[in-house]
């Protein structure tokens, strides 16, 4: 939303879309937005639409990912951390996706490896 607001900016300035890319750049260098997105942006401001929030879209919102399922796999994994994504998922109706987003984005949970056999270290006397 911020470089949007500058887009706008350089656009009312008299920037080019390039000179504008390129000083978003300098700013904000990797998480800058990409050339074609100023240009994109620039082509919607030439034709008067000067808001820069983004427009309703249609689609299905996410209904798997509310707190009570976030609360649910929390206290499943608490329960039982050896539950596969499967299980979860079966346990509670919901997709796969939704569970390892749940986990991962929500939970902020990763797997973490775990090795059968330890390695055993050579002594220096073989």
């Amino acid at each position: 939303m911020e470089q949007r607001v500058n887009i706008t900016f350089c656009f009312k300035l008299g920037k080019t879309a390039t000179e504008t890319h390129e000083m978003l750049v300098k700013v904000y260098g990797v998480d800058a937005v990409s050339k074609k997105c100023v240009f994109e942006w620039f082509k919607r401001f030439r034709n008067e639409k000067e808001d820069v929030k983004d427009e309703p879209r249609s689609g299905r919102p996410p209904i798997s990912t509310t707190p009570d399922n976030i609360e649910r796999v929390r206290r499943m994994l608490a329960d039982d951390r050896r539950l596969s994504l499967r299980m979860i998922a079966e346990e509670l109706k919901i997709s796969l996706d939704s569970v390892r987003n749940i986990i991962h984005e929500h939970l902020q949970k990763r797997k973490k490896k775990v090795y059968a056999f330890p390695t055993l270290r050579r002594s220096s006397n073989v």
